[in-house]
């Protein structure tokens, strides 16, 4: 173990030297840091961890400090150090990945990558055509008179239809898509096992061949994509095109494909699943909501008979559908934000941070702060940040603002954000207005979650709800289609 220095951050021990905190975390997950954190009550702490460190960061200050320091605490070299663990790509690929990895030399794969990402996932057009692409496939799952498993019902949907979105027709996911979701969810599950990385066959059977069967898929998809042809989108059409350049064979643009659904899917789908329960299960909530889609986001045509759904109105004129949305976020994204320490620093003239030790911030930690949120901290309050915009000039907002993460933050904030946002609320909101929906089991209660994957924020519910999809009444047979305008 290297030796603490004076000015690092205190250590909090564990009743096991070196293996306690693993053992902590394999048993709570992220919300390990929770317990500790408010046990020691310390703005930044050390946790001493086999022949390494685990600086954890609490503080709001301490998080803006991280994020100005993005060229020594970077993000970038954990997609080498666990890529390959979580997509099993072989070792020449890995060289590729590393090759430049924070772009001091110019371009490497991981920095273009991020930056065609970034660019085909902000607002504008690209954005436009994936969410328009996702609800036209989402439109066939819309029907009334249906007894199903709520969140089963949303993995479903928006898995096929987000890499229909993505990837175009014939994509894995057209050929056999209960059968590949369910691989999907099955590797999510194994996924921390997976990247200990000891003998995978033998401790995550059911994961590895979910990851071997999914990389097959997407490497007969790519071997088999006509760019000429392609009705991918921007996005898959800039991956394709640099791992080309690269020279990555197509079995490893498989492999590579298989984490990137991590960032499409895992996080998402629960997103979704629980905007759907918080908004459905307070009835006083949905009217608003519809109410307020009604006012600003419907459009009537009566020659067609037909109910448009505005969509990119709804980021401007449905701010309770966006606060609740945001809501979710603090409430069910228990992740964390994770840096390596590239070269020793002091961070704010305080603490040292030594070269090769890992930086955590804890989403769970920073969302559950009262100093942050207030003491109704605790409660799920949908118009929260309506009142937050409100002040965002002042401490409280800018607090607010930082210890704010489901995305991240720094130079690491998440690319996907935009498309995430506008598909949650897209589909809870062609949801609501067309449909009433009633526990088959009683009354609503919001379960639990279960955390499955170290590398993911937004855990699935403990419990699924059995719901009976009815359609609105007032709203018997008509007609409902969308425009992004």
């Amino acid at each position: 173990m290297p030796k603490h220095a004076d000015n690092e951050p205190p250590i909090v021990t564990s009743t096991i030297p070196y293996v306690g905190h693993i053992i902590g975390l394999w048993r709570h997950g992220s919300k390990y840091y929770q317990i500790i954190s408010a046990r020691c009550k310390l703005p930044i702490y050390t946790l001493q961890i086999l022949n390494g460190k685990v600086y954890v960061v609490t503080s709001v200050d301490l998080v803006n400090a991280v994020n100005r320091n993005s060229r020594v605490l970077a993000f970038n070299p954990f997609i080498a150090q666990l890529g390959k663990r979580i997509t099993g790509h072989d070792e020449a690929t890995s060289l590729i990945v590393q090759h430049n990895l924070n772009g001091e030399r110019g371009q490497g794969y991981v920095t273009e990558i991020h930056e065609k990402t970034v660019s085909s996932l902000a607002p504008g057009k690209s954005l436009e055509n994936m969410t328009e692409a996702m609800l036209v496939e989402a439109s066939e799952y819309l029907k009334p008179g249906n007894v199903v498993d709520l969140f089963e019902w949303v993995r479903q949907m928006v898995t096929v239809c987000s890499t229909r979105a993505i990837y175009g027709p014939n994509n894995p996911f057209d050929q056999n898509s209960g059968r590949m979701v369910q691989k999907f969810w099955d590797f999510d599950h194994d996924l921390n096992t997976l990247i200990i990385d000891l003998a995978p066959r033998l401790f995550a059977p059911k994961g590895d061949h979910a990851r071997s069967e999914l990389g097959a898929a997407f490497q007969q998809y790519f071997e088999q994509c006509d760019p000429k042809r392609g009705r991918g989108s921007a996005l898959s059409e800039a991956r394709r095109t640099i791992n080309a350049h690269y020279g990555l064979t197509s079995w490893n643009q498989g492999r590579l494909e298989v984490g990137v659904l991590l960032g499409i899917l895992a996080n998402t789908i629960p997103a979704i699943f629980y905007l759907l329960v918080h908004i459905l299960s307070d009835p006083m909530l949905l009217q608003e909501i519809r109410e307020e889609l009604e006012s600003a986001c419907l459009q009537y045509d009566a020659a067609a008979k037909t109910q448009y759904l505005k969509i990119l109105t709804m980021r401007e004129k449905c701010v309770i559908l966006h606060s609740s949305f945001q809501e979710v976020l603090r409430v069910h994204a228990l992740g964390s934000s994770v840096r390596y320490v590239r070269e020793d620093i002091i961070l704010q003239d305080q603490y040292l941070l030594k070269k090769g030790m890992v930086v955590q911030m804890p989403m769970a930690v920073m969302h559950s702060d009262p100093s942050s949120w207030g003491t109704d901290v605790d409660e799920f309050q949908p118009r929260r940040f309506l009142k937050l915009a409100n002040v965002n000039n002042t401490k409280e907002g800018k607090s607010s603002a930082t210890a704010y993460r489901p995305f991240g933050g720094g130079a690491s904030l998440c690319p996907g954000r935009h498309f995430v946002t506008l598909e949650a609320m897209a589909v809870t909101a062609s949801f609501i207005l067309r449909f009433d929906a009633v526990p088959v089991d009683g009354g609503w209660r919001i379960p639990a979650q279960k955390q499955e994957s170290m590398a993911t924020n937004v855990f699935p519910p403990e419990r699924d709800i059995r719901v009976d999809i009815r359609e609105r009444q007032g709203y018997e047979g008509v007609k409902w289609d969308f425009v992004m305008a």
